[in-house]
């Protein structure tokens, strides 16, 4: 998931490719470097696309012929597998027919182009996701979410009031409901409103009680109510944080006088706090998958679930990646693809709206391996990996790589440094060693410049891709330019199914050591990029060698050079 960031915490988790409808129109040269010109190259067209026609041109002057089909998982939205620009590269699983039986016994009914993981028996799909946060919050609330701390005390409301209570028995669990959970979770922030509620109460009782004994008789002011804080007493953040929210009221109901506040703030807090809990469950507590599609999330061994429904109100963003991987090349429709060849796997985990149960997430790749797909692209990273599920996504990235399978996943547009940040999948994350066939990739521009907003990391993101403003397919037969980090990920997957079209014996982690070694270089171009100083955006200059492994952006005709060296 996407890192959040709310009043306490605010934010937002959802496939992030914008589009812009244009008119269908062949691609002649200059055409091309202003629509997929991902396929051009700096030299011949002036843009800093992936070097593909080149390639292309290359493969033909040494007389290479296509060996290979490759299969392209897309794990994550729908797809239109119909649109005439991309129907020839749809995987067709043989094994199965259209019959309404389980023909190859995987215990999926009609599994011929893909699966739907978040989709019911009847049909029905799933329409939105909760975040991982909220799932994290509805599994831990009730050994957590009841503490209060002061920094070294700890408290429950019991009975109404704040009473003390031993800490809790697995601190770990504590402090990762505390650091990670509470600041993705929406619920979490809410319902954690609901104790501080009684907290203010009471802090509020006590300030007017102060006051009133210090100056009895008097109407007490802005001025007055200053002296309640003491900076030489025991610190008592709990005081501490009621102090400020009752000084910010001051300004809030424009007066001075302290009986004011006290009339608006001194109770009924608690009241409020539940309320707003209770709009924030019917807001963002409830994705009924339990109702649609009917599985247990927290069970990795309940994998006969899902259907075969593909084209849903998401799967726009999928038919834009697989446009940018395999549209028909030179056919006058839209804009070429980069790999032609290649076949379309679509695996739905995600509608656009909210964040992929990594059960789905681990089950895809496990399909996809098991399928013959070669290439496999991910949705954004997550910066929330629950352990046990995290475990489940290491087991299929393992087995992905065992099998010779390159897995693709996109960085979020967060101006994060993934160097400092944590964000998953990561090459590192598996205690067994660091996986060799994961890319992490970032989006760039026409003029090959990072995406001001994309994280970053110098090792942690491997390299930069076209991302902006590309010409694809869209539904219903039309054609759009889109724009979005998955976009970067198809240009790179494309690339990778265009080695595996002419050099189908490479692994996984091979295409990856080529595309990191074969990059249109930018080591020493300083360029502006986004960044976050204390939460909060900002913008600095940058070696492009210290935003990524490669310091480069994927070139084809160079990755193909190489795959030449290689596979000889």
């Amino acid at each position: 998931m996407k890192k959040l960031i709310l009043p306490i915490v605010c934010g937002l988790f959802c496939a992030s490719t914008s589009a812009q409808l244009v008119k269908q129109q062949t691609s002649d040269t200059q055409e091309q470097s202003k629509l997929d010109w991902y396929n051009c190259s700096f030299d011949k067209d002036g843009v800093y696309g992936a070097e593909v026609n080149k390639a292309y041109d290359l493969l033909k002057a040494h007389k290479k012929k296509a060996k290979a089909n490759p299969i392209v998982a897309i794990i994550g939205t729908g797809m239109d597998v119909e649109h005439e620009d991309v129907k020839h590269a749809i995987w067709v699983n043989k094994k199965e027919k259209n019959n309404g039986k389980d023909d190859d016994k995987n215990g999926l009914v009609d599994d011929i182009n893909g699966w739907n993981f978040i989709g019911g028996e009847d049909g029905q799909v799933m329409e939105s996701l909760l975040r991982e946060g909220e799932r994290e919050f509805y599994r831990l609330k009730d050994q957590y979410g009841g503490y209060i701390t002061d920094g070294a005390k700890f408290f429950k409301i019991i009975n109404g009031k704040r009473q003390e209570v031993p800490a809790p028995a697995n601190m770990k669990e504590y402090e990762y409901y505390r650091n990670k959970v509470l600041p993705q979770s929406r619920l979490a922030s809410a319902y954690g409103g609901i104790q501080l509620g009684y907290v203010l109460n009471e802090y509020f009782d006590k300030f007017d009680r102060d006051l009133k004994q210090r100056f009895p008789g008097k109407e007490l002011t802005v001025e007055d109510f200053q002296t309640c804080y003491d900076p030489k007493a025991k610190r008592d953040t709990l005081s501490e944080v009621t102090f400020m929210i009752a000084a910010y009221a001051f300004s809030l109901y424009k007066t001075d006088k302290w009986e004011k506040v006290y009339q608006m703030m001194g109770s009924g807090n608690e009241k409020r706090s539940q309320d707003s809990y209770n709009d924030a469950v019917k807001k963002y507590g409830f994705d009924n998958r339990k109702e649609i599609v009917g599985d247990d999330p927290n069970d990795i061994t309940d994998t006969h679930y899902g259907n075969n429904v593909l084209l849903t109100s998401d799967a726009a963003t999928g038919i834009m990646k697989a446009g940018v991987i395999a549209a028909k090349r030179d056919n006058g429709l839209g804009g070429n693809g980069i790999a032609d060849h290649a076949k379309i796997m679509t695996l739905r985990v995600h509608p656009g709206v909210g964040e992929t149960y990594l059960k789905d997430m681990a089950l895809a790749i496990r399909y996809a391996v098991d399928h013959g797909a070669c290439i496999i692209n991910l949705p954004e990273q997550n910066s929330l990996y629950p352990s046990t599920q995290r475990e489940w996504v290491e087991d299929a990235l393992k087995y992905a790589e065992k099998k010779g399978v390159l897995v693709i996943v996109p960085v979020w547009d967060l101006s994060e440094d993934l160097d400092k940040e944590e964000y998953f999948p990561h090459r590192k994350m598996c205690k067994e060693g660091e996986l060799t066939n994961l890319m992490v990739v970032a989006s760039s521009d026409e003029k090959g410049n990072p995406v001001m907003n994309t994280n970053y990391g110098a090792n942690s993101v491997d390299l930069y891709a076209p991302g902006t403003n590309l010409y694809s397919t869209y539904m219903g037969d039309t054609y759009q330019k889109g724009s979005g980090e998955t976009m970067s990920t198809a240009t790179v997957a494309g690339v990778a199914a265009l080695l595996k079209t002419y050099f189908p014996k490479l692994t996984g982690s091979q295409i990856r050591d080529i595309l990191i070694k074969s990059v249109t270089s930018r080591k020493g171009v300083e360029v502006e990029k986004g960044i976050r100083v204390d939460g909060n955006p900002s913008q600095d200059l940058f070696l492009f060698d210290d935003l990524c492994i490669s310091g480069g952006i994927v070139n084809a005709y160079q990755a193909v050079k190489e795959a030449m060296k290689v596979s000889k």
